[in-house]
Parts: C-alpha cells; sequence; structure tokens
C-alpha cells in the first residue's frame, strides 16, 4: 500500500507544470562615444538651422515578468551645454535665453513609457516624458527598425520626432524660427555588469 502511495506521488508530481523561470531584469548604458542627438529648426521658411549634441547618456533597461515580461524602458540625458554648431553666433543664440536657456535649464532628459524590446528590430512608437527647458510634457518619437542582428547591442537605435518647442517654453525667435523642432537620435548601447540602471536624472 506505502508502495503504491508512493508511486502515485511520483506521478503526480512529473505531471504537475513547472513554474516558468522568471527572467532577469537587465540594463545596457548608452555608449555616450557612439551616441548622440541631432535637431534642425526651419530658419526664415526656407534654410535649416541644425546642431548636435554628443554624449548621449542613459540606459536601456529590461523590465522582468513581474512587471512586463518582453517590455523595455529607456532613460536618456543631455548636457544642453555640450551642444556643437557650425556657426558661433546660432549657438550663442541657441543656448541663450529664447531657445534652450543653457544656464538656467542645463539638462534635457527623456524617460520612457515601457515598450517591446521586439520593436528595436520592427520600429515601433517610443512615448514618454521629455524634460526641456525646464518643463516636462509626455512626447511621442519613432522607433525605426533594424536589420542588426546583435540587437540590442552592437546596434545603431535610430529615433526620430517632432516637437513643438513654444510647448516647452521656448518662444524667443519666433518671427525667424520655425515652431517645430526636428529630433533624429542615433543610440548605440554597449555591455555592462551592473543589473540595475542609473537614477533618473534632474527632475
Amino acid at each position: 500500500m506505502k508502495a503504491a502511495l508512493a508511486l502515485a506521488l511520483l506521478l503526480l508530481s512529473c505531471l504537475a507544470p513547472a513554474a516558468a523561470p522568471v527572467p532577469e531584469a537587465r540594463s545596457w548604458p548608452v555608449d555616450a562615444t557612439q551616441s548622440q542627438a541631432q535637431f534642425g529648426v526651419r530658419k526664415f521658411w526656407f534654410a535649416h538651422v541644425r546642431g548636435t549634441f554628443p554624449g548621449l547618456r542613459g540606459n536601456l533597461r529590461r523590465m522582468d515578468a513581474r512587471a512586463g515580461a518582453g517590455l523595455a524602458q529607456v532613460y536618456a540625458t543631455l548636457d544642453v551645454a555640450g551642444l556643437r554648431m557650425d556657426d558661433a553666433g546660432d549657438r550663442a543664440h541657441a543656448l541663450g535665453p529664447g531657445f534652450f536657456d543653457a544656464e538656467r535649464y542645463p539638462v534635457i532628459h527623456f524617460d520612457s513609457d515601457p515598450f517591446p524590446l521586439a520593436e528595436l528590430v520592427n520600429g515601433g512608437s517610443l512615448r514618454g516624458l521629455l524634460l526641456l527647458h525646464g518643463e516636462r510634457h509626455p512626447v511621442a518619437f519613432e522607433l525605426l527598425p533594424s536589420d542588426c542582428p546583435r540587437q540590442p547591442i552592437g546596434c545603431v537605435i535610430r529615433v526620430r520626432g517632432r516637437i513643438s518647442r513654444s510647448d516647452f517654453g521656448m518662444r524667443g525667435w519666433r518671427g525667424v524660427l520655425s515652431d517645430k523642432v526636428e529630433l533624429d537620435l542615433r543610440i548605440v548601447l554597449r555591455t555592462s555588469s551592473n543589473p540595475e540602471p542609473p537614477e533618473p536624472s534632474a527632475h
């Protein structure tokens, strides 16, 4: 009788579904040496003023299964004073009170909403909160598809979008510059042994 009971318990244990493994959350820091953000704004309705923010910093974090399997979030930060432009006069105006106002608002920061990691390959919408010129507002950018086989490491992640600068209180030079600002981000990630993302900066 004891042998039969032991055999029945053994069979039940074999038939019971195994607990699904919980994937460990992992983060990949942005490689600031290869990542940058560019912007362009129309001047006098026929020319463009363009600038580049090198040294884009941040983190791509894969969320664990408890929060949402297959989802990730992006945190990104730029130092406004690092702006590069071909014309020194344009740069001075861009960093001044009428535009970025770098002295008062030295950082641009973006916190994304969770998005499917598969969109790094297939493309999709990248939504989140953008801190710019001291104001934080929701934005939506386009995450471009990529055929790079090594996602997410070693691939260029392209993000494009458009914002209204007046929405962020940047109302200077309204008779000269368009209200619409085009954004183009190139992000490269690197490996890291640290599984936790850095704290989002400058709220």
